[in-house]
């Protein structure tokens, strides 16, 4: 290499877009947070869409690995993803419980299956969905707790997920009922910092600790 083959980091964050992940609990509103985003296309794993049903939004639903498979096979590799600015997947969590069905009947060994589901997860999905250029990425997670503290964190089967999926992705929020300084009442909003009973993460470093439920919103900040 050479020095004319450096570039600024900022050219390189905003060639890569904001890779987010959004947990909460039942009804709390992940979904429809998917209209809010640029240019979306989503990936339905989860049934029950009752909350989408107004919304023109492109989606393709997979209820089988290969479905999913089939998914980021065109996400990776076509053309006609690229007119698309966001991916959303409802939900992420979902997902692993999918493939971890298929694993469970390839192999007698429980932990086998576990550990190819979360193998196959993370090479051919999470990393590669990471380093996407001129995407943004928007998971859908289930809410599940810390079996010692019981602290709120996005929910995957098995060991291994839990610690690496929330640990890749810059942008780890909740969502749900918070009390917000000068505002009478719970309102819902997005936490985008840890507390000392939920995980959360913003390593933009530009968004408030509570924001409100736009992500279009808060991917412009984090861009900014």
């Amino acid at each position: 290499m050479n020095i004319n083959d450096l570039r600024p980091a900022s050219e390189m964050a905003r060639r890569f877009g904001v890779k987010s992940m959004i947990y909460g609990g039942p009804g709390s509103g992940k979904t429809p947070l998917v209209q809010t985003c640029p240019r979306p296309v989503m990936l339905v794993i989860e049934p029950g869409m009752m909350t989408m049903r107004q919304s023109k939004i492109p989606a393709f639903e997979a209820a089988t690995a290969e479905r999913i498979d089939e998914f980021f096979a065109w996400i990776f590799g076509s053309q006609e993803a690229r007119q698309f600015d966001t991916l959303a997947v409802d939900s992420v969590s979902q997902m692993a419980e999918v493939f971890l069905t298929r694993e469970l009947g390839r192999w007698k060994d429980g932990r086998k299956a576990y550990g190819e589901m979360s193998r196959h997860i993370m090479d051919k999905i999470i990393n590669p969905l990471y380093y996407l250029p001129q995407k943004h990425i928007y998971l859908i997670a289930k809410q599940g707790t810390e079996g010692e503290t019981g602290k709120k964190r996005p929910y995957f089967p098995g060991q291994d997920l839990n610690v690496k999926v929330p640990h890749l992705f810059d942008e780890v929020w909740h969502i749900g009922m918070e009390n917000i300084p000068g505002v009478v009442g719970p309102q819902r909003a997005i936490r985008t910092r840890e507390s000392f009973d939920t995980m959360a993460r913003d390593r933009s470093g530009m968004l408030n600790e509570l924001e409100p439920p736009d992500i279009g919103a808060l991917f412009s900040k984090a861009m900014s």
